[in-house]
């Protein structure tokens, strides 16, 4: 079966959680949590944060996070992580906003993170466009204003962006990337942070995670899902996957409940 290449716009999942701690790490995407039970607790940014329900996470990009229960008998939350080029489309000419608390109890926000999340798997192409502006707006109003950014940018990004996603089983270097889009490998790098969150190789490893995500929904097994995305053999695969997920690909197996029909 060949590996998935394209990310999906938008992911929802679900965990309830009593003994599980996840270890630092990093996603590529934006990931909003709407706490369901209990407290959940996690640093961020130098400090230690709390959600309690009816409050919504909200990790930007790249960011080094971990989470744990904050109380005992552990929390729940209902997940939903979102590309940022997805973002980029409904904020033109905008870079990526950023909320640095990482926790907000905005009313708006709250319910467009609800709305995506409640999302139907037959909705229209109108209702899922709208959602997304939705969330967007409701982001914008609760972060900090991005630079600017000019439509030149972001076709070289996108370029870029599309080149690695077509390479990911057998990778690509920033000199291919150079070549391709006529921009010097810094500023490319640069941009490229700016609009996606992170950087070209980091990009990379997370499209080949989506793969290996994919396949443990349909229960592969691991060796053939590091193959199959582009890693050397199923230690370097689980070791990525740990570092963008904070657990193990058995254990996000068994503790998180993807909704494929996003």
């Amino acid at each position: 079966m060949p590996p998935t290449t394209s990310p999906l716009p938008i992911q929802r999942f679900s965990a309830d959680l009593v003994d599980t701690a996840f270890s630092p790490h990093r996603h590529d995407t934006y990931t909003f949590a709407l706490t369901t039970r209990g407290v959940q607790a996690f640093d961020y940014r130098g400090a230690t944060r709390m959600s309690r329900p009816g409050a919504v996470v909200v990790l930007h990009p790249d960011e080094l996070h971990d989470g744990r229960p904050g109380t005992e008998g552990g929390f729940g939350y209902a997940g939903l992580t979102v590309l940022p080029e997805v973002l980029a489309r409904h904020r033109p000419g905008r870079g990526l906003p950023f909320l640095a608390r990482g926790v907000s109890q905005d009313r708006n926000l709250i319910q467009a993170v609800r709305r995506a999340f409640g999302l139907a798997a037959d909705a229209s192409e109108l209702d899922r466009e709208n959602t997304l502006i939705d969330l967007a707006q409701a982001l914008d109003t609760v972060c900090d204003a991005p630079a600017p950014v000019t439509p030149v940018t972001e076709a070289i990004i996108d370029t870029a962006s599309r080149m690695i996603r077509d390479r990911v089983e057998n990778g690509i270097s920033l000199a291919e990337l150079e070549a391709a889009t006529g921009q010097d490998r810094w500023q490319l790098c640069r941009d490229f942070r700016a609009l996606r969150g992170t950087s070209p190789a980091r990009y990379l490893t997370q499209r080949r995670l989506d793969v290996v995500r994919d396949g443990l929904i349909r229960r592969q097994p691991l060796a053939e899902l590091a193959s199959a995305a582009g890693f050397a053999d199923q230690a370097h695969m689980s070791r990525h996957f740990k570092a963008a997920h904070g657990i193990s690909p058995a254990r996000y197996a068994r503790t998180i409940v993807q909704d494929r029909a996003a």
